[in-house]
């Protein structure tokens, strides 16, 4: 079992650090306050604060699951209200089954490492572990936060029921049926897309956000897969490190004249490790992190775009059939009525939709400034603090 508040290292702090909401307005507070992982699941204990009349209480605390942050989405997915609006993207599946496989192939090989190495292996491994568990609990957190963020997305009643039922919700994972539906489900909104990618568009301003995203996608997801190779890189450094410190640990014990003079170079490469552990942890969060949501925030904007292409093709297939009953002179008032509604949705629709997609640029620039500067400033500070430890770590090796 695992919780948040594990190491003293709250999870709202590092929660911040990856916040990628809205400004908000203060009426609408939302927050994890402490999570518990257990073996099959997370459970997230969630605190509320609000002054807004629709909810029954001005503050609150519930204990809710991954399957139903899914719930969640899923209703305001498939809400028709908002499909002008780009549905914040539900947080990923706590997976912690490598993790905890790690673990438990270090534990079986204790006997085969001497005890400090067997401490220093699974501290590293303990720690990793609580790192993507807190990474795990501030997605979740950030998804809440764009939700309470969004003006009309905070007013859902699912929302305030997620946020205000103190019980269960008797939320169940999906079964195969489900499964295999929402995959068809899916291949048929993709060929549906495919079908609506030659649609003639006159509005300039959806062409080029629709131009835009297009490539944006495609060139996020090759920037997710460097970075990720460069956290990897970074995060291999770091064993090495370790590996070092073991082996000069080992020496120093083998040959009395530099027992040391290779224990206090030991000692360097500890430190070594340590830093360099924050360096990749650090380039983790505030890059491939950051990129991996925007992937999914992308998607979620070009499923926007895909909903109004789909209104617009609505609308000319109900002019087309008010054509045909005017040629006809039968049934032309319920055709007119069903033109009308297909124009006000496509309408309103595109209305939101301008403003949402603005609203994506502005918040995505900020973010990225945001963090771009944040990692600048920390990787100053960890080469500082490198440089300092190397520098210290000669001048005690001088006087050996």
């Amino acid at each position: 079992m695992m919780t948040a508040e594990d190491e003293n290292e709250p999870t709202r702090e590092h929660a911040s650090t990856v916040s990628l909401s809205d400004e908000n307005d203060g009426r609408l507070t939302v927050s994890i306050s402490d999570a518990v992982s257990e073996l099959e699941t997370v459970k997230f204990t969630i605190q509320t604060k609000t002054a807004l009349p629709s909810f029954s209480q001005h503050q609150m605390s519930v204990i809710r699951c991954h399957e139903e942050f899914i719930w969640l989405h899923d209703m305001l997915s498939e809400n028709p209200e908002y499909a002008g609006y780009i549905i914040p993207p539900a947080p990923p599946k706590p997976d912690f089954e490598e993790a905890r496989d790690k673990l438990t192939r270090v534990t079986a090989a204790e006997n085969t490492m001497t005890e400090e190495e067997y401490k220093k292996l699974r501290k590293e491994l303990e720690s990793d572990y609580l790192a993507l568990f807190k990474k795990t609990v501030a997605m979740h957190e950030i998804y809440l936060l764009r939700i309470a963020a969004h003006n009309k997305l905070r007013e859902d009643s699912n929302f305030r029921v997620f946020l205000e039922y103190a019980k269960d919700l008797k939320v169940r994972s999906k079964n195969k049926k489900e499964i295999i539906g929402g995959f068809f489900k899916s291949m048929t909104k993709n060929v549906d897309e495919a079908l609506l990618s030659g649609q003639k568009d006159k509005d300039e301003f959806f062409i080029e956000r629709r131009t835009f995203l297009e490539d944006y996608h495609l060139r996020i997801k090759e920037t997710t897969k460097k970075s990720e190779s460069l956290s990897a890189s970074t995060n291999g450094l770091s064993f090495d490190y370790m590996q070092v410190a073991g082996c000069l640990a080992l020496l120093s014990t083998r040959d009395p004249s530099l027992q040391r003079f290779m224990a206090q170079s030991a000692i360097t490469f500890e430190s070594l490790q340590k830093l360099q552990k924050r360096t990749s942890t650090d380039e983790d969060l505030k890059l491939t992190d950051l990129f991996k949501y925007y992937q999914r925030e992308t998607q979620a904007a070009k499923s926007l775009l895909y909903r109004r292409g789909r209104a617009l093709a609505d609308k000319e297939i109900a002019e087309g059939k008010l054509e045909q009953a005017q040629k006809k002179f039968k049934d032309i008032p319920t055709a007119e009525a069903y033109v009308e509604d297909c124009k006000i949705r496509f309408e309103s629709i595109s209305d939101m939709a301008k403003t949402e997609l603005d609203t994506f640029k502005n918040r995505r620039l900020e973010t990225y400034r945001k963090h771009l500067v944040d990692m600048s400033e920390l990787q100053i500070r960890h080469s500082q603090s490198i440089i300092s430890e190397l520098t210290k770590g000669l001048e005690l090796l001088k006087d050996f």
